[in-house]
């Protein structure tokens, strides 16, 4: 059973994939693949953080003894990237026809039980304000805003289509699309339902929208993602090659994640994007606030 590779995605707000190994009672996990956190149970319950261990430097923080079967997993690993194993997707419902919306979290089958479910979408983590809509600036274009305007604004428009008594529903993923599993505020005939792929949004949130304004600050929100929407395995080729002329755009965000990446449609395009990430890393002017939010 040991050891274990596989991948999870970081949603609510949406912040890339991670990738795991497991060995034993230990774990190691990354978000750009290079610095793997080492965490192992301490005999009385908890989990607790043993080391850090990175790739081309071996162990650099903790002590080697007690782990070698995390460890020799690591030294022995399988290229990267992964698999993603969270095949059970939590999704937001638009309230006019009670298909899925954008995506609130997911999980292991394995691991899943039924609890309480927070309706409730979140593009960005709080602390971060730096998300800017070009369709949103061009019609305040004058007005004065507050740092997080944009950010409120995407999360208003999302959270309003499943508006008022929002609804959520876990289904089990599958390439031909989804079983609808429990959920929140559920119809009756929803258990048990089966929607096919299309029914599902292809990124985070849905892309069909009422207007132009709208569909276009779903279009920015994922374009300002598009580095780590590129960590997600099963994309149309039309859809990858968007997003990597997107992710072009933000180099620094690409240079963090561009190890995990599971393909590329156009190789030089990506390294003149990592070239010009490293120079401006060097110079300092790197926007990497996003990662520290």
């Amino acid at each position: 059973m040991y050891p274990r590779y596989y991948a999870l995605r970081r949603l609510n707000p949406y912040r890339g994939v991670v990738h795991m190994v497991e060995a034993g009672e230990a774990s190691a996990h990354t978000y750009d693949g290079v610095t793997w956190y080492l965490r192992a149970d301490d005999g009385y319950g908890w989990v607790r953080p043993t080391g850090v261990w990175v790739e081309g430097g071996g162990l650099k923080a903790g002590q080697a003894a007690g782990q070698g079967d995390i460890l020799a997993a690591l030294e022995s690993r399988p290229p990267l990237p992964y698999p993603l194993a969270d095949g059970l997707e939590l999704w937001l419902l638009d309230q006019e026809a009670g298909l899925p919306l954008a995506l609130l979290g997911s999980e292991r089958p394995s691991r899943h039980v039924p609890g309480e479910i927070d309706p409730t979408w979140q593009p960005f983590a709080l602390r971060y304000t730096g998300f800017r809509s070009a369709a949103l600036a061009e019609r305040e274009a004058g007005r004065p805003q507050v740092a997080s305007a944009h950010r409120d604004a995407l999360a208003r428009l999302v959270n309003a289509a499943a508006r008022p008594g929002p609804a959520a529903q876990w289904f089990r993923r599958t390439p031909e699309g989804g079983e609808g599993l429990e959920g929140l505020r559920l119809k009756p005939e929803w258990e048990g339902r089966a929607l096919p792929a299309g029914a599902f949004p292809e990124l985070l949130v849905r892309e069909e929208w009422n207007n132009r304004l709208e569909q276009s600050v779903i279009n920015d929100y994922h374009a300002w993602l598009a580095p780590l929407l590129l960590l997600l395995p099963r994309l149309a080729p039309a859809t990858r090659e968007r997003l990597e002329k997107a992710a072009a755009l933000r180099p620094g965000w690409l240079l963090k994640v561009h190890r995990l990446l599971p393909a590329v449609l156009d190789r030089e395009r990506l390294n003149a994007a990592l070239v010009a990430a490293r120079m401006e890393e060097s110079a300092g002017g790197a926007d990497l606030d996003f990662f520290a939010a």
